[in-house]
């Protein structure tokens, strides 16, 4: 017993301690999907979906992104390529072997074929980030592609709730929030800008960097000298999504008309959605939650703290 007790003892002992650690650590990164990759400067897109579907969910929203993008841009992948940007960053993915047999699939589609999204790991249940290429507009391709599945009626996706676009990417600090506002809103912001209509969706998960409190009075007030508020019928309504230490941005066009981007109700009758409130600012997100699972709920209780 003695013995023994000194074998676990000492530096070789602290030796032995450091190294499980360490290989507990590289194990842990080892797969990209416990590691957050979002960061300040990204373009692309924030959704919402089904508990423990995340990486279904990006796959199936990236394939209708594509879709849409290539009718939005024809011919984007050749000009991508032709002025040789092609995206030779490596897609994290996980270590299972389905996920390790598609990818070699797809390269074997294509080797050179520029990708134009690309899945990135949040470690938030329910959340996903889509990067884009620098040469797609997330605004305009995401009001593209609600404007066309509102008139069609089919329905593309399973996993998926809400397609939000990220137009900018930054850090969840205040000042850093109303600068992304300020440039997402540049041209409302314009000295020959139209008066219109605005509204914020605001939600916060994960994240301690700022209030919502604090964010709509600095973001809306530059808005609110030549526009005016409306909840229920913007015309423009900025969405912004804070999470961890990062927050998107989007301006969306006619946001309540287009079922606030919500892919599972999008396909509903008016009937249907009368039955709840349609508010178009959105209280602090249930951080034990889901965004897609609370979003009727989190807009409910906005509706009733704003009244």
């Amino acid at each position: 017993m003695g013995k023994r007790s000194a074998d676990r003892s000492g530096p070789q002992a602290s030796q032995q301690k450091r190294t499980k650690q360490s290989q507990q650590a590289r194990d842990r990164y080892k797969n990209p999907q416990n590691t957050f990759a979002v960061s300040p400067g990204m373009r692309g897109f924030f959704v919402t979906c089904v508990r423990g579907r995340e990486k279904k969910s990006a796959m199936e929203t990236i394939d209708l992104l594509e879709e849409y993008a290539s009718k939005l841009y024809p011919g984007i992948e050749e000009d991508i390529e032709n002025e040789g940007e092609l995206d030779d960053e490596a897609a994290p993915g996980g270590d299972d072997i389905e996920d390790e047999i598609a990818r070699e699939l797809a390269d074997m589609k294509s080797t050179s074929k520029p990708r134009l999204f690309r899945y990135l790991p949040m470690t938030i249940e329910c959340l996903v980030y889509i990067k884009c290429h620098r040469k797609i507009d997330p605004q305009e391709l995401v009001h593209f592609l609600f404007e066309d599945l509102s008139k069609t009626k089919q329905r593309k996706t399973r996993y998926t709730s809400r397609l939000i676009p990220a137009q900018v990417t930054t850090t969840s600090k205040l000042d850093a929030i109303v600068r992304g506002a300020a440039e997402v809103t540049r041209d409302l912001l314009a000295e020959d800008a139209v008066p219109t209509t605005f509204a914020l969706v605001v939600n916060i998960r994960y994240c301690d960097d700022v209030k919502r409190d604090s964010i709509i009075p600095a973001v809306a007030a530059p808005l609110d000298v030549k526009h005016k508020v409306d909840l229920k019928n913007a015309e423009y309504t900025l969405v912004i999504e804070a999470f961890k230490s990062m927050c998107t941005i989007g301006l969306v066009k006619n946001y309540t008309a287009l079922r606030r981007l919500n892919l599972q109700t999008l396909f509903d009758e008016p009937a249907v959605r009368e039955a709840q409130p349609e508010a178009a600012v959105a209280t602090r997100a249930d951080k034990e939650g889901c965004g897609g699972e609370n979003e009727s709920e989190s807009d409910a209780q906005a509706n009733g703290d704003d009244s």
